[in-house]
């Protein structure tokens, strides 16, 4: 059976066996095998240059000049508006213990940026912590400070930070409208600065309903150890017992008397104490002169040395009273200087006014008593001129302290007279730790009173320290003992009880007769009778002692008879 093939198969083998479609299909596979070693070939030349191409790509970044470009936009406002560029020493010391939570106590000179050294930890302390309800919770950082015008600077000096960041702040002290403030405490604040009076009487309105400080966690004394000496103790004492226990506290102050820190540290737990630069120690930057002069011849001298310096820059003058205050103010007006006064008789408003117009240039020449010798940072002040030379060391420093403030020098100049020389050591103390020359008539000045004191002659010169507060002068004093009697007889209390007749009439033999005391019981051992030392003429410095210790009995008794009663400040 002969089979059939369909003619197109018959042609498709007929082309596969013949030798010549043998021999292209060979060549043409043979060349596609070619491409494929080609292919690899490149493929193996690929990889070396891109195993060579890092090489080629490293940047020298050393040679590369990049244009700068800004990235921190609130640091660099703080620079270009505040001129910070770094932190100050005590800045640099404080801030990672502080913001550690761990209790602190700062000593550093005056003007070396403290107040930032527990501003800034306490911002960030704030934010960390639930927000403020209005008409519910009370601060959560407490400042306290002695004086208006220190609360005001703190104010100011905080106010730069935490308005951008939303936290709010009050100041609360006297001479101010009390309803503007009570509306800002019940509308809600994160930070509130007060002076110890005005808080204790906001604590105490209401039955304690105007203002709570439960929430305080973060407390702060400004200027501590004045307010520990100004009376301020049992304020301070309760209004800390009317925080939380475990709160983080700080106290700043560039004056810190260990007999004072003793005080201060019941209020602490565990404090770390940073001291930058000797304690007690005026500022480095400042020029100090001391000039030994009588009252008679100062007021020469003061023109003198405003007329040298009045173009150079500000000045602040430095008087002991009130009443010195306003009398130099007109002396100084009628040989043509304008200058502004600065005390604590003026109305509040005229005190804001008269530190506004001096830092703004409106008037050069400021005269003031020492509420102006803490807190008052005023820009350019060249010159400082006690004009009464201080009555205690601490005093004298933050009196100079007001000029010569961050890194800026400055120049301070003291007079003294020979009645003054219970101070004059306090001078040559303050000279030579600040490695400044000693006149000689200062320094004889000193050692006379010294050889005074070492004969008994003469009472040695405190610090200032006493816990009794700043001591007045007559005019006060006087002024002190009327209202003491007035309060009395508001209290039912006889004229009797309280009288200083003995010491405001008759002539000295009188007063230092009515000045020996009365026979009392004594203790068994104790002589009824004490002589005078046989070396001493005329028994003078048993009487002085005698009239002394009756002094200081005659105020125990007013204190003990007379209700309790603070002021605000100073």
């Amino acid at each position: 059976m002969t089979s059939m093939v369909l003619p197109e198969i018959e042609k498709l083998k007929n082309t596969v066996s013949d030798s010549s479609f043998s021999s292209k299909i060979d060549d043409k596979y043979d060349e596609e095998e070619d491409d494929d070693v080609d292919y690899d070939d490149d493929r193996v030349e690929n990889k070396k240059k891109k195993v060579d191409k890092p090489s080629a790509l490293v940047i020298d970044h050393s040679k590369v000049e990049y244009p700068s470009f800004r990235k921190n936009f609130y640091i660099q406002v703080i620079k270009e508006k505040l001129g910070y560029e770094k932190p100050m020493s005590i800045q640099a010391q404080a801030l990672p213990i502080i913001m550690s939570g761990r209790d602190c106590i700062g000593v550093a000179k005056t003007g070396s940026g403290k107040t930032l050294a527990f501003a800034l930890p306490m911002l960030r302390h704030i934010q960390a912590q639930p927000a403020v309800v209005p008409g519910r919770d009370g601060p959560i950082s407490l400042i306290i400070a002695p004086t208006r015008e220190l609360v005001q600077q703190i104010h100011k000096d905080i106010m730069k930070f935490a308005q951008v960041m939303g936290i709010r702040s009050v100041p609360v002290y006297g001479g101010s409208q009390t309803n503007k403030q009570i509306n800002a405490l019940k509308n809600g604040t994160e930070i509130v600065i007060c002076i110890p009076g005005r808080m204790i009487d906001f604590l105490c309105k209401n039955n304690g309903r105007m203002i709570n400080l439960r929430r305080v966690t973060y407390l702060v004394l400004d200027e501590a150890d004045r307010m520990f000496d100004m009376g301020f103790g049992p304020q301070i004492t309760h209004i800390v017992r009317s925080t939380q226990p475990d709160r983080q506290t700080v106290l700043f102050s560039a004056t810190f008397p260990r007999r004072v820190e003793q005080l201060a540290r019941q209020i602490l737990t565990k404090p770390v104490e940073i001291q930058v630069g000797g304690r007690n120690v005026v500022n480095k930057d400042i020029s100090q002169l001391v000039e030994v002069r009588p009252e008679s011849e100062r007021f020469l001298r003061l023109l003198e040395l405003l007329g040298e310096w009045y173009k150079k820059g500000k000045i602040l003058i430095f008087v002991q009273s009130q009443a010195t205050c306003d009398s130099l103010l007109k002396n100084l007006f009628s040989h043509g200087y304008a200058c502004l006064s600065l005390h604590g008789a003026k109305d509040q408003m005229d005190r804001e006014s008269a530190i506004s117009d001096f830092r703004n240039d409106v008037c050069k020449i400021m005269i003031a008593t020492s509420i102006a010798a803490r807190g008052l940072d005023v820009k350019e002040l060249e010159l400082v001129i006690n004009f009464h030379v201080p009555n205690h060391y601490e005093d004298y420093i933050h009196r100079v302290g007001r000029t010569g403030r961050a890194g800026r020098e400055g120049c301070a100049i003291t007079f003294i007279s020979e009645d003054e020389a219970r101070y004059a050591p306090d001078l040559v103390k303050a000279l030579e730790l600040s490695a400044q020359a000693v006149p000689e008539d200062l320094r004889a000045l000193a050692d006379g009173f010294m050889a005074k004191v070492n004969q008994g002659l003469e009472q040695a010169h405190g610090t200032g320290y006493g816990g009794t507060g700043f001591k007045f002068n007559g005019e006060e004093d006087e002024a002190k003992k009327a209202e003491k009697k007035a309060l009395a007889r508001g209290h039912g209390l006889g004229e009797e009880d309280c009288s200083d007749s003995d010491f405001e009439s008759g002539d000295e033999s009188t007063q230092e007769a009515s000045l020996v005391p009365e026979p009392c019981d004594l203790k068994p051992g104790v002589p009824s009778v004490v002589h005078p030392p046989a070396f001493l003429p005329n028994g003078a410095a048993h009487l002085a002692a005698l009239k002394a210790a009756a002094r200081q009995n005659l105020e125990k008794i007013l204190r003990n008879v007379m209700p309790e009663r603070y002021t605000a400040e100073f």
